[in-house]
């Protein structure tokens, strides 16, 4: 028997006797009525209740994690929409601006000319390789649209329509070698005519010919167009000159002359489609 009691066997039992008599006594003691095998359970049991509670607080966590990163996707996803409607309506209001100050440019013009008749263009293609600024616009012979037809901005003059197709035009500007410009210079009244260059256009002017060697041109002034032709009104403003070149023993001298405006700014013109002493 003693041999029993101190073999591993006896050691087991007597291990669970024990375990029995502690639940025995804890739930003597308890008030609340639990049985021992409930409480022994419980004491075994509660770690990983308190494990279970843990994930599940962190799986709720997570889920909480993923709506919110949904809800921030969303928000974003509306900002995004409401800043490309932002820059549309600047865009918008962009264009509105540039399409005002044409007309504001154009309309001493008119007063001061009342025979004009004149379309109002948009650009709307380019071609960056063009050495010469051409470009075209949104109206054409439909519109009433005609080659030849003077292409201006406010006073200034900017090229001659050369091609007319039914609903848009293509303008050849005062760089382009083809447009020549009966002119003269305000001040001293000395005529000249446009040879546009291409070595002249890469630098932003124009060349023009024809003042004598004694007149008094010089840099500074403003060359306009004649009228000479009836291709151009009169008046019209081609530029500033910028400086005067000859060759001895030559009787003339040619300028270059630099247009107030830039073609390649442009986004709103005036079509010219009549004018007293306009030919054909």
């Amino acid at each position: 028997m003693r041999k029993f009691f101190t073999g591993a066997k006896g050691r087991l039992l007597l291990a669970l006797l024990a375990a029995l008599l502690i639940g025995v006594a804890a739930a003597a003691v308890s008030s609340n009525g639990v049985s021992p095998v409930s409480a022994v359970l419980s004491v075994v049991l509660k770690p990983l209740d308190s494990a279970s509670a843990f994930l599940r607080d962190r799986f709720s966590d997570l889920r909480l994690s993923f709506r919110s990163a949904d809800r921030y996707r969303e928000e974003a996803e509306s900002l995004r929409a409401q800043l490309e409607a932002a820059r549309e309506q600047l865009v918008e209001q962009e264009k509105l601006k540039q399409k005002l100050a044409a007309y504001e440019s154009f309309l001493d013009v008119k007063s001061d000319n009342p025979d004009y008749t004149f379309i109002p263009a948009s650009v709307v293609l380019r071609d960056p390789s063009d050495l010469y600024g051409s470009f075209t616009v949104d109206r054409g012979s439909s519109d009433g649209v005609h080659v030849n037809d003077p292409v201006i901005y406010g006073q200034n003059l900017v090229g001659v329509v050369k091609e007319a197709a039914p609903d848009s035009a293509v303008v050849y500007t005062l760089f382009h070698p083809s447009v020549n410009v009966s002119a003269y210079e305000i001040r001293t009244r000395e005529d000249c005519y446009t040879e546009p260059q291409a070595g002249a256009a890469a630098k932003g002017v124009i060349r023009a010919a024809g003042f004598t060697r004694t007149g008094t041109v010089s840099a500074g002034g403003i060359v306009c167009s004649s009228g000479v032709g009836g291709i151009f009104p009169r008046d019209l403003i081609i530029g500033t000159v910028q400086e005067l070149a000859g060759s001895e023993g030559q009787p003339d001298v040619t300028a270059l002359i630099a247009p107030n405006v830039s073609p390649e700014t442009l986004t709103d013109v005036f079509i010219l489609t009549s004018f007293e002493g306009k030919a054909g």
